[in-house]
């Protein structure tokens, strides 16, 4: 693989990576405040990942911690995650891992939707078996890695690969040069 596309692979996993942190901080630390005000009758969601927790995700994946802290304590809201995702790409992995710059080429590109959809289809195809018990992150990259290489996921992917880069919003296929 020429090096500009080895790059282009590891900026979108390292993306991919902080989407799926973020999902599992969801997944498994959303907690009611019942004194917050109801919000249609219902307490709304916040992120409450214990001392415990923020000491384990500061010792197993330091990298991941700022997004971690940032989310913590917070109100689970889609614009909330959405922003903390960004915040922590601009952050922690723009100009590290990924091109100064590059973040939105990046979240547009068809490689990025395609391992997005994937992660979805996995996570909801699996919540029974995940909401079991307390699956730690690691875990679950390894469980959607070895997901992804079973001939119906490779099969999706090409699907995904092929309708998203068949529509008139997408860029068609990146390849870096």
């Amino acid at each position: 693989m020429p090096e500009p596309q080895s790059q282009f692979q590891s900026a979108v996993a390292s993306m991919i990576e902080a989407v799926m942190f973020e999902n599992w901080l969801r997944f498994y630390f959303i907690s009611e405040k019942p004194e917050a005000a109801p919000v249609d009758g219902e307490a709304p969601l916040f992120m409450a990942v214990p001392v415990k927790g923020m000491e384990r995700i500061a010792e197993l994946y330091p990298h991941l911690l700022p997004l971690a802290d940032e989310m913590n304590g917070q109100e689970v809201t889609f614009e909330m995650s959405q922003r903390a995702i960004c915040n922590f790409v601009a952050t922690h992995v723009e100009g590290k891992s990924v091109a100064r710059d590059s973040a939105a080429m990046i979240f547009n590109s068809s490689t990025f939707q395609v391992q997005m959809q994937l992660f979805n289809t996995w996570v909801q195809m699996h919540e029974d078996q995940l909401d079991r018990g307390f699956v730690e992150f690691g875990a679950w990259r390894k469980l959607f890695d070895e997901w992804r290489q079973t001939p119906g996921a490779r099969e999706l992917a090409e699907k995904l690969t092929l309708s998203i880069q068949g529509s008139p919003t997408a860029g068609g296929k990146e390849t870096v040069q």
